[in-house]
């Protein structure tokens, strides 16, 4: 029986593109097998399965261009250039009140990547591993290099983006044999490998770390590998490939609330330009 999965990429306030094309998928009734999502992709994975659709926008939009999500109020405030806490105690918990166990007991599979810091590798975590206070979500958003790792029991947990971005064999591996891809790059988009300055801080930050340091050398590598691979199963006609038709300025950490709100429009209406494609490879 053929099954239909979702992979959601990261990409900081970027996301907010991601954000509109599932508000879209939302008002269009596109039902998915399986979701995974990395980074910022974990966080409105979640939202996704839990149909906390007007979350959606709330978190990418309004409470991403606040200025305690990014800049010099976090780095006051939590001594960190973005405000992970901010996002995840004050508005997910507090504010908005999400509830987790819509998250855990969702009909439609999840997986989400964390990186275990200490075994330095990449665990994936499904709807029943969550935690009701948020923690493995907040930690598969956190950037090595923009936040501090999460302790969860006696480890602590970062980002998965290190290894992966575009978690299309996830996918492959649950069963799926159609996929439909949300990418938040533009297709001219260039990833370069960091700079000497930026490798230098990372190594210096996670000095005990030595395979991750590796790791982090081989990530753009990986990225146009995963990319590569969904380009090619959308040749085939095995993939859709949802990704921003123009760049409009957004940053993974910078974008103002007219630009996120334009980001996250973009991503509903690029859906809209494309609903007889995708309601047909849904059915």
């Amino acid at each position: 029986m053929s099954k239909l999965g979702l992979v959601l990429e990261g990409g900081g306030l970027r996301a907010a593109y991601t954000a509109g094309v599932l508000r879209w998928f939302k008002d269009n009734h596109v039902n998915v097998d399986f979701v995974v999502g990395i980074s910022s992709g974990a966080l409105l994975a979640t939202l996704f399965v839990a149909d906390e659709r007007d979350a959606l926008e709330q978190l990418a939009v309004d409470y991403a261009s606040k200025k305690e999500n990014v800049g010099w109020s976090p780095m006051l405030r939590e001594f960190a250039p973005v405000g992970y806490n901010f996002l995840f105690k004050e508005i997910v918990q507090n504010k908005l009140k999400l509830d987790m166990n819509k998250v855990i007991y969702s009909s439609i599979p999840l997986e989400i990547g964390v990186y275990d810091l200490y075994d330095q590798q990449t665990l994936w975590l499904t709807n029943k591993d969550l935690d009701q206070e948020w923690k493995f979500v907040h930690a598969a958003c956190v950037l090595p290099i923009a936040g501090r790792a999460v302790r969860i029991g006696k480890k602590r947990y970062l980002d998965a983006g290190l290894r992966s971005m575009i978690s299309i064999d996830r996918s492959i591996a649950n069963g799926c044999d159609r996929h439909i891809v949300i990418t938040t790059k533009d297709k001219d988009f260039v990833r370069k490998q960091n700079s000497k300055p930026l490798q230098f801080v990372l190594d210096m930050m996670y000095l005990r770390f030595p395979t991750m340091r590796k790791q982090f050398r081989l990530r753009t590598g990986i990225y146009y590998e995963e990319k590569a691979k969904v380009e090619a199963l959308e040749e085939k006609g095995e993939a859709i490939f949802l990704r921003p038709s123009k760049d409009l300025g957004v940053k993974r950490f910078s974008g103002d609330y007219d630009q996120l709100k334009a980001l996250y429009d973009l991503g509903y209406q690029d859906s809209e330009d494309r609903k007889e494609q995708i309601l047909s490879f849904i059915q």
